[in-house]
């Protein structure tokens, strides 16, 4: 966490290199980043026919690898190395939103690393996520650990990033006119709404809220997503979409263990 608050203090130097790689070159830039005629600034090309639909094939993107799927429950048990491995895919995947979001993405990873030390102590001992908290706990005399406390963020992380990824799917399967509802910035501060904010002192709270302005189209999210391709909105999406279900299986089992540990409280 104290990485996310370090990190976050220099978004500000970093308004106005984000919102080039933000905006449609086409568009002039507006005279300031955070006016009103950038919340306004909306003009983009319908999106590209899906070619899947004529070649019959599944092109490779961000979210087909297995490697970054979350795991099944094994009897309601987490697999911590896929966790593990899927975890970082998500640290991954927040640099396609730009350099505004590296505290994210710091934070994220940051919390990987740790957990991952943790289990690579003894990987015999923790197979399955669950084993890894009570360990830890055990060690700490019940109070949260290294391990558990990175865990605990970790766990916030992906509840945000959850969010994100799942209301961006909703509204783009909600919309036939796709160019309407490019933008980005109040789904991002809805996720964080229902996630981090409560977690955030005042301090973080209105440095995100400018953080939000500098995400980029979602267009260009996705093709990120689809590796540099163009034309695979629809593929990305539903790649995202099937990415979703053990995501969030995984994350709300967790935020279950925790709330019974007495490590976290219900929201």
């Amino acid at each position: 966490m104290h990485v996310f608050r370090r990190e976050l203090q220099k978004v500000a130097t970093l308004e106005s290199s984000v919102f080039e790689w933000r905006r449609d070159p086409r568009e002039p830039l507006p005279p300031s980043h955070f006016s009103v005629g950038l919340l306004r600034h909306t003009g983009v090309p319908p999106p590209r026919p899906n070619p899947m639909a004529a070649t019959g094939s599944a092109p490779e993107t961000y979210f087909s690898h297995e490697e970054r799927m979350f795991p099944d429950l094994d009897d309601g048990r987490i697999p911590t190395e896929q966790f593990i491995r899927a975890c970082q895919g998500i640290a991954d995947f927040v640099g396609f939103l730009g350099t505004a979001f590296g505290p994210v993405k710091s934070d994220i990873s940051g919390n990987v690393t740790r957990v991952k030390a943790k289990f690579e102590s003894n990987k015999a001992l923790m197979p399955f996520l669950q084993d890894l908290i009570n360990l830890d706990l055990k060690e700490t005399g019940g109070k949260l650990g290294d391990a558990t406390e990175a865990l605990l963020w970790l766990k916030r992380g992906l509840e945000f990033m959850l969010e994100l990824l799942s209301q961006m799917v909703a509204e783009y399967r909600a919309n036939a006119d796709h160019s309407k509802t490019e933008s980005l910035g109040h789904i991002v501060s809805a996720a964080y709404d229902k996630s981090l904010k409560r977690h955030h002192n005042f301090v973080s709270k209105q440095i995100f809220k400018m953080v939000k302005y500098a995400v980029p189209y979602r267009r260009t999210v996705l093709k990120a997503v689809a590796l540099g391709k163009d034309g695979l909105e629809d593929v990305c999406i539903h790649h995202i979409e099937t990415h979703l279900d053990n995501f969030r299986l995984n994350v709300h089992t967790l935020v279950e263990f925790y709330i019974a540990k007495g490590l976290e409280t219900r929201a």
